[in-house]
């Protein structure tokens, strides 16, 4: 029986304008080889480990890359290519803060979910589902990147409601993290572009070239297993789980 593994990591948090958890899923003689792949083009590259914050402002070992496009477009696209080759599947799931905010107001949202947990156990479902589809019976694990102060709502949330227990495991020792990384940030960036937008929405020409990419790996933007959670999706959300209402609301205030 073939044993896969989802990789998941997140980017924002409750100061950004949207929350993001993200990642992969594949076998494990495919991680074995991506991680192979994945090392070789960073020292090829000259760089130790890919951190989508440091590479995106020059920080670093990404300092002396300011301003060379070229070679910035080149390595991405390398990365993006052995993603493309060795995953399976990818899942993305993005909370919009200000929508949480304002069904946290109404709901008691925030005590039963964080936007990690909400994100993380949407994440952990589709790729439930996924496997149902595609996996047959063989054994799926979830991974995500130690260091999240809400990882034990997610935890919880899991356990209860999907019947699984995620594992926390650290990034430098985990290297499909770092394509769970430059998935979420990507995600995180054209979400912070959404809220901008007067009507939420922007052109195709305006999505950035590197999730435009990662947009073919099964589960992208035409196959439904990246999605954004907006007020309307958090209370139905609160209303399958039977988080209850604030005082105020029940007492018609």
């Amino acid at each position: 029986m073939s044993r896969f593994t989802a990789y998941f990591d997140g980017s924002g948090s409750s100061d950004t304008a949207s929350f993001v958890v993200a990642g992969f899923v594949a076998p494990a003689e495919q991680w074995i080889e991506f991680e192979r792949n994945w090392n070789d083009c960073l020292k090829t590259f000259g760089v130790s480990t890919l951190h989508m914050r440091n590479y995106a402002h020059s920080r670093g070992e990404f300092a002396q890359w300011k301003g060379k496009t070229n070679l910035r477009r080149r390595f991405l696209e390398r990365l993006i290519n052995i993603v493309r080759t060795r995953v399976h599947h990818s899942f993305a799931c993005a909370i919009r803060m200000d929508d949480y905010r304002t069904v946290d107001l109404k709901y008691c949202l925030h005590e039963f979910t964080t936007p990690f947990g909400s994100a993380g156990t949407t994440c952990i479902k589709k790729a439930l589902r996924w496997k149902e589809q595609y996996a047959c019976n063989d054994e799926l694990l979830f991974a995500f990147e130690d260091g999240d102060a809400d990882k034990g709502n997610l935890i919880s949330l899991a356990k209860q409601f999907l019947r699984v227990t995620p594992v926390f495991l650290p990034k430098a020792t985990n290297v499909p993290f770092q394509a769970a990384d430059l998935l979420a940030y990507e995600h995180f960036k054209l979400n912070t572009e959404l809220s901008k937008s007067e009507d939420g929405k922007i052109f195709e020409d305006e999505v950035r070239r590197p999730l435009m990419a990662l947009s073919t790996i099964p589960g992208g933007a035409h196959d439904g297993d990246w999605g954004l959670r907006l007020a309307a999706n958090l209370e139905t959300f609160c209303v399958e789980c039977e988080i209850p209402l604030r005082p105020s609301e029940t007492s018609g205030v």
